[in-house]
């Protein structure tokens, strides 16, 4: 890849051209969701424990084969990968290069303005997905066919970047996602990720997290009118997928349990429905059973309406006591049945109250 250089504060010379950097700013943008390409979402090239990540290593999954100069961190190397991947697809440039500041990765990384430390680690995360070379080659899911060799010794993106360390975030590094990479994305050969729900897990949760991702890679069938599933042998192929190195079976066994325990608590969606390790004569199988996107919308819509319901409630409850402690000249008990007998009239959804009364204005 030629590298990007440096003509000016607002511009930089791309191939022989010159390409005009749109204009700085600090918006705070977090993105619903991203669309990481899914072969690599799906290989083992994510670490999840304590790894020499410089060694070269090969990992063979459940339909794809991978070769590596070394291994990535799950966090943060996969959700800067998946952000970049998705700020290509929705604002690609002719020349393949992007300009994002660091400032707008760290702020959808960590909510809010990166410190630092933030700053740092974005930088050393940069590094590594630059650094990396693979190989792979595996079963392509949406042609039905093998694919020998399809990434040969390439790397996942090429950076150019300052040596200065701007605190305020505005530097600005280069990047270009590889060939193969870019027409995957354009291809749309991705998994769609919801991205509050990847950064609520913790560092301590990789394997939960590393298992969520996967699945979201999985292909899923349909179960009943509103409810979708699909199940994961387990095995030694599953296990180098999701990075795990366990001396026995058993082990690893006990610490996927424990991660769909994790994965069941964090993503709502599998709260609604059912994630666990089940044994099945001899073997042992990853079970998970989900409602379906649009039944799960739904879902969301009505508790949302139920919980503004119940804070309107003991909003009117709140303003009744506040002027009946007015007039009386001392405090006055609300009656317990004002904010509640209002949503028993929305049937079984009277179940989320619980949910919605710590949102609702609870200090009167």
């Amino acid at each position: 890849m030629t590298p990007a250089t440096w003509v000016g504060r607002d511009s930089w010379n791309v191939s022989g051209g010159t390409e005009t950097l749109p204009a700085m700013n600090r918006r705070h943008v977090t993105p619903k969701s991203v669309r990481p390409e899914r072969t690599l979402t799906r290989a083992g090239l994510w670490a999840t424990g304590p790894v020499q990540l410089q060694l070269p290593f090969e990992a063979t999954g459940l339909s794809e084969r991978i070769q590596a100069e070394g291994r990535l961190k799950l966090t943060p190397d996969y959700d800067v990968f998946a952000w970049l991947c998705e700020r290509w697809q929705t604002r690609p440039t002719e020349s393949g290069w992007m300009r994002p500041t660091l400032y707008e990765l760290g702020s959808a990384l960590y909510d809010g303005a990166p410190s630092g430390k933030d700053y740092r680690s974005l930088r050393e995360s940069l590094d590594r997905l630059a650094w990396v070379r693979v190989t792979i080659d595996g079963y392509d899911i949406e042609h039905g066919e093998f694919r020998d060799r399809w990434v040969s010794r390439d790397g996942l993106m090429a950076l150019s970047r300052t040596d200065s360390q701007d605190p305020s975030g505005l530097q600005r590094p280069a990047i270009k996602l590889a060939d193969w990479l870019r027409q995957a994305l354009d291809e749309e050969k991705v998994v769609r990720v919801h991205w509050r729900t990847m950064r609520a897990f913790h560092e301590r949760q990789a394997l939960a997290k590393r298992l969520w991702l996967y699945l979201a890679a999985e292909r899923w069938s349909k179960m009943t009118a509103d409810s979708e599933g699909t199940w994961i042998a387990c095995g030694d192929r599953l296990y180098a997928a999701l990075g795990m190195d366990y001396a026995e079976h058993r082990f690893a066994r006990r610490a996927l349990k424990s991660a769909c325990a994790t994965v069941h608590k964090i993503d709502p969606r599998y709260a609604a429905g059912s994630l666990e390790l089940t044994k099945l004569g001899s073997s042992w199988r990853i079970q998970a059973e989900r409602p379906t996107w649009d039944t799960w919308k739904q879902q969301r819509e009505e508790q949302a309406q139920v919980r503004a319901l119940i804070a309107d409630s003991l909003t009117t409850a709140c303003v009744a006591r506040r002027r009946g402690a007015a007039h009386d000249g001392g405090p006055r008990k609300a009656s317990p049945d004002v904010g509640v007998q209002r949503s028993t009239q929305h049937g079984s959804l009277s179940a989320s109250l619980d949910v919605g009364v710590h949102r609702g204005p609870q200090h009167c």
